[in-house]
């Protein structure tokens, strides 16, 4: 008889691991306690009516399976079979070992659907199989009904009658069961005598697989998990095992990749620092350690952009095993079918590479090209402009904010309460008897210019190196409500979405108002010095700024030198990080639109979305 080991329970010589159904760490903890103990026969929660299927469904493993039956109202029921379920795996390690494998579990019908608060299966990969029992023992609360305790203990009496029958015949009997039976199955195997129990009568047990598409939506485990599951589960040791957080981790990662690839946008690092954080907060507002799929794609949309989302989705969701090579029945089901109401998640694609984003008239592409003649008539998209003007007015909101809340004073209460008590400052000076108010500082007299960097490009002491974003050149604003603007982007017509339609991206812009003043920056000899096109940007929304306050928006602050010049014609640069700013929204105003002639105005709506 082996020693006793962390990895299993024992009584007498029945070694139990308490499950969680569809648990990729309890399904690693079967197949550990499998490999130590290397068990004469293995039993499982699962109901014994049914075992020739079972067994048949753990044999198609990898490939997903379905046993199919119905209850005595012809409403169906499915049992899934699938890599990270411990029962499967179970029955999985006896055939690949050729141990006997048994269904031991009592058919019933009609057993209600009751979720009982169970502490998230992660702490297994931290604490130990033996402990997280323990732990769950001590938490475990009577919050089941009469009926439900009814059932389970003819449930729990026939599998301890099983369970007892089979110790008799094998040296080692390794049991995989539900961790809500485990305790009262240790009580009745004790059991000098065993009521006389029936299974319920099935008339149709059938096993079929389900769709590519279903796939997606009705697996216990969702697809990236249970493919690094099936692609580790040889590697899995007493020293390590299947770690769901750095999955969670690489799933954000080859999302990343994928959406970068498919919309063009940039994916700094903070956007995985804060959905990582994002949904850590999340899944413990839900008292688990580790998100379920929901809370994975909700944090992906709500820190990024739900095109990121839905790479997330996409790539998560995703099961290349299903094969059905035996060629059985496929149903097409949707979670609702499988698991019953279920939370939704909707995804608003705009970017390109999408279905739902797909120009009508973008099948042929012969034509998508800019007039020769019409190269000195280019002009903008008039929804893009109004979108990119009411971000300038809000960047220059903000700039006036940060500047009245920098120049706010604490002083002592006099006459005025002021902007309110500052309680921090009154307490500090508790000794003086004094209240301190704070009072706001001068607001400036306005925002002259705003500049955004959304990338550097600057050359660099490398022969191979190609600018990202080489078309420069300066737009006048068509009337009194747009601003003049500068801006470093994509090459025009490198990518055509329509006749005569570009699509570019910006490197970077700046924007001054009142509108019809600006020159061509870019080959004026007063910024021959600056460094890098930003530093261009920057210099000329400095002198070409109206009031005495610059919006300077990038992922660094300007260099001294930048701000000394603005100091000199007695001007400030009021720097926000662009990490402060929306991902969604800086997404959006980063790609636009060129069209070859303002009669493209009428059509462009037909390309662009």
């Amino acid at each position: 008889m082996p020693p006793k080991s962390p990895y299993f329970l024992q009584k007498d010589n029945i070694f139990i691991v308490p499950a969680i159904h569809y648990s990729m760490e309890l399904a690693a903890q079967v197949k550990l306690a499998f490999d130590v103990l290397k068990p004469d026969c293995v039993a499982v929660e699962l109901p014994e009516t049914m075992q020739a299927k079972m067994l048949h469904a753990a044999a198609r493993l990898p490939d997903i399976s379905l046993i199919l039956t119905y209850n005595h109202d012809n409403q169906p029921i499915y049992f899934m079979s699938e890599p990270c379920d411990p029962s499967f795996e179970g029955l999985r390690c006896a055939a690949e070992n050729h141990v006997d494998a048994y269904c031991i579990d009592l058919d019933v019908d009609y057993y209600p659907n009751v979720r009982e608060l169970i502490p998230d299966p992660y702490a297994v990969h931290k604490l130990g199989l033996q402990a997280y029992y323990e732990l769950y023992e001590m938490s475990r609360k009577n919050t089941v009904s009469n009926y439900q305790l009814a059932i389970d203990k003819e449930r729990e009496t026939y599998m301890a009658k099983r369970l007892k029958e089979l110790s008799l015949s094998y040296d080692r009997v390794l049991f995989v069961g539900g961790i809500a039976h485990i305790s009262n199955i240790f009580k009745y195997v004790d059991m000098k005598a065993f009521p006389t129990l029936y299974h319920s009568t099935r008339d149709v047990v059938e096993i079929c697989t389900p769709t590519q598409e279903s796939c997606r939506e009705i697996l216990g485990e969702w697809g990236f998990l249970s493919s690094f599951y099936e692609y580790s589960r040889e590697k899995i040791t007493s020293e390590w095992s299947p770690d769901r957080q750095k999955i969670i981790l690489n799933l954000y990662k080859e999302a990343s990749e994928h959406y970068v690839l498919n919309t063009g946008n940039s994916f700094p690092g903070y956007h995985l620092r804060n959905t990582m954080k994002f949904v850590r907060n999340y899944a413990l507002t839900t008292n688990q350690l580790m998100p379920d799929l929901f809370q994975i794609l909700t944090a992906a949309k709500s820190c990024v952009d739900p095109n990121y989302a839905y790479e997330v989705w996409e790539l998560a969701t995703d099961y290349p095993f299903r094969k059905n090579i035996d060629g059985i029945t496929e149903l097409d089901l949707s979670i609702s079918d499988v698991w019953g109401a279920s939370k939704n998640i909707k995804f608003y694609l705009k970017e390109k590479g999408r279905k739902n984003s797909v120009p009508r008239k973008r099948k042929d592409r012969s034509d998508f090209r800019f007039r020769p003649s019409l190269l000195f008539g280019i002009c903008s998209y008039p929804r893009e402009d109004v979108v990119i003007e009411r971000f300038a007015n809000f960047l220059k909101k903000k700039g006036c904010q940060i500047i009245t809340e920098e120049a706010a004073r604490i002083i002592p209460f006099s006459t005025s309460l002021e902007d309110g008590i500052d309680t921090r400052e009154t307490i500090r000076h508790w000794h003086e008897k004094k209240l301190y108010v704070k009072t706001k500082g001068k607001p400036p007299s306005g925002i002259g210019s705003v500049c955004v960097i959304f990338d550097e490009d600057k050359p660099e002491e490398n022969e191979r190196y190609q600018e990202k974003f080489p078309w420069c050149t300066t737009w006048l604003g068509e009337h009194a409500q747009e601003s003049d603007m500068s801006f470093y982007a994509t090459p025009l017509a490198q990518e055509m979405v329509g006749p005569g339609i570009s699509r570019c991206e910006y490197g970077g812009f700046m924007m001054s108002y009142p509108p019809r003043r600006m020159g061509n920056i870019w080959t004026d000899p007063d910024y021959s010095e600056c460094r890098t096109k930003s530093e261009v940007l920057l210099m000329a929304a400095i002198d070409y700024a109206a009031k005495p306050a610059i919006v300077y928006v990038a992922n660094t602050p300007p260099r001294s030198y930048m701000k000394s010049f603005a100091r000199r014609f007695g001007k400030k640069i009021i720097y926000i990080p662009l990490g402060q700013l929306s991902p969604i929204t800086l997404n959006q105003l980063r790609i636009f639109h060129v069209l070859d002639g303002r009669d493209k105005r009428d059509i462009a709506d037909e390309y662009i979305f």
